[in-house]
């Protein structure tokens, strides 16, 4: 997990870039009934949640275990599992009318899904790379990331 060497992966872009096509159509097409307030938490855990999210990407990205990368891996197809449940949740946002609501409404049980479900994906597939140093970082991430939601979400 920690034997890793600095190269270039096409794969680590691949599976950093995945989520982020959606994110830009929200951009594009933002919530039709967005509040201009915007909570905001504790700025030390926003900076631990933006420099752990940059780490991630470089690490996924430029450290390549010598372990062969395997496609039949259950640890490919559950990352893939969280990333089509991200998908879906985004896809629920879009056809129900971009409420802000539907952003952070519970999808099968599971609250917060668009925090909780991409950083399972980042998980599973840093797992299937067998790159250690990324699953440090997106644990990291994960921990601040849920946090920074919950607040912006509920508070």
């Amino acid at each position: 997990m920690f034997d890793l060497k600095l190269k270039f992966s096409w794969i680590g872009i691949v599976i950093f870039i995945l989520p982020m096509f959606i994110n830009i159509i929200y951009v594009i097409f933002p919530a039709t009934n967005a509040s201009k307030e915007i909570s905001s938490c504790n700025k030390a855990l926003e900076l631990v949640e933006q420099v752990t999210r940059i780490l991630y990407a470089i690490s996924i990205c430029v450290l390549v275990s010598d372990k062969r990368t395997d496609f039949k891996s259950p640890w490919l197809y559950l990352s893939l599992l969280f990333l089509a449940l991200y998908y879906i949740v985004w896809i629920r946002y879009f056809v129900g009318g971009r409420d802000i609501a539907l952003l952070g409404k519970s999808f099968m049980f599971i609250p917060m899904p668009l925090a909780i479900f991409p950083v399972l994906y980042y998980l599973f597939a840093s797992i299937w790379l067998h790159n250690g140093i990324a699953i440090i970082f997106i644990i990291i991430f994960g921990i601040a990331h849920n946090i920074v939601s919950y607040v912006s979400l509920y508070k």
